[in-house]
């Protein structure tokens, strides 16, 4: 359940909205999953969402213009999905100076430069 873009609070505003669960989605919840009804949250928080908004998918590997810069950023809420794989591709990036167990060049910084953005089907 998401809130009208005019009424979304200020980005920087970390606190938890707690009425607008109470009242939007936790009876939304409910009404889907029963179970819903009985349960209670005992705790809540709220950050920022590390997102590539070029084109949500992650950059990955050296920066164009800084020596000696690797990043891997901008998994969009998928980072601890796709850790293991993305460490992995930059060690051997680092040590190897190439991808070796799978070719991901396209999720490196030549696509933001071009302006291509990178577009999966699933979305």
């Amino acid at each position: 359940v998401s809130r009208p873009q005019e009424q979304e609070p200020d980005a920087r505003d970390l606190s938890v909205d707690r009425d607008y669960f109470q009242e939007q989605v936790w009876p939304r919840l409910a009404r889907r999953v029963p179970a819903f009804e009985s349960l209670r949250p005992r705790g809540a928080w709220a950050g920022f969402y590390d997102q590539n908004v070029f084109d949500g998918s992650a950059v990955l590997g050296p920066h164009p213009r800084l020596e000696n810069l690797f990043v891997a950023a901008g998994f969009s809420g998928r980072g601890l999905q796709h850790a293991p794989a993305a460490g992995r591709a930059l060690a051997e990036l680092l040590l190897r100076g190439r991808f070796l167990s799978l070719d991901l060049r396209r999720l490196g910084w030549a696509r933001l430069s071009a302006g291509e953005p990178l577009r999966e089907a699933a979305r």
